[in-house]
């Protein structure tokens, strides 16, 4: 099975900034322990307001139940009026 790679991105609204980070810091640690997670890393950027998922899971099931975890429901059920539209998800494919 094909390892699958994850960049998203969050965006806060206005004010927003530290109340968001803080929800999404709280979704590393519990990710981190999900089956299939080979790594899972929050960054933020230098521009203000701008945060970044970097995933890679063993497969696209893993991917799916991680979607699916009670942690990451609530967490980003939370983080919907912190966010300036829903989050960007890209899934990548190496270019060799």
């Amino acid at each position: 099975m094909a390892h699958v790679r994850v960049i998203a991105r969050a965006v806060a609204r206005e004010g927003k900034v530290e109340e968001l980070k803080a929800l999404l810091r709280g979704m590393v640690a519990p990710t981190r322990a999900e089956a299939g997670c080979i790594y899972y890393e929050l960054f933020e950027s230098n521009i203000p307001g701008l945060f970044y998922f970097n995933e890679l899971w063993e497969s696209q099931q893993h991917l799916d139940a991680h979607a699916a975890s009670k942690h990451f429901t609530e967490i980003f059920g939370k983080s919907k009026p912190l966010m300036q539209g829903p989050p960007e998800v890209n899934l990548l494919t190496e270019v060799v």
